[in-house]
């Protein structure tokens, strides 16, 4: 997978309710990108799938692109079965953008539930995008 869509799958998932412009550590481009490859090889994704996430085309997801998506929350630890992990939330978006701006994405997000935990994922991505304002530079 190229690693330009990786770092942007990443930064994009890890600054899911950015207000203010984010700038990612070094430490936290490199996770991303081992987090988004290893996905990338057990979802299999396809050079059409590749491109509809660099473009940023969220609209009629594949089954292929949902499951990268639980992925990779699975792995950076803020989902686990379809449920959103609020403390590891908290932790790690917080310390990026706030508690209080975490917490208002959390208490809209949190009870979403899609058909399976790719579904979910999607969903909560989805949902934790309306709080974003601001692009995140990885």
């Amino acid at each position: 997978m190229n690693s330009f869509v990786v770092i942007a799958l990443s930064a994009c998932f890890l600054a899911l309710a950015v207000a203010t412009p984010v700038e990612l550590t070094e430490d936290q481009k490199a996770l991303a990108k081992q987090h988004g490859e290893m996905c990338s090889k057990e979802i299999n994704l396809s050079e059409e799938e590749i491109a509809k996430i660099k473009a940023k085309d969220y609209k009629n997801p594949t089954e292929n692109i949902k499951c990268f998506a639980n992925c990779f929350f699975e792995k950076t630890g803020t989902l686990k079965d379809g449920v959103i992990q609020t403390e590891v939330v908290l932790t790690k978006l917080g310390a990026l953008i706030g508690e209080e701006k975490t917490r208002a994405a959390l208490d809209k997000c949190s009870a979403i539930k899609g058909e399976n935990n790719c579904d979910t994922a999607v969903k909560l991505h989805e949902c934790f995008e309306e709080f974003k304002s601001a692009e995140v530079k990885a």
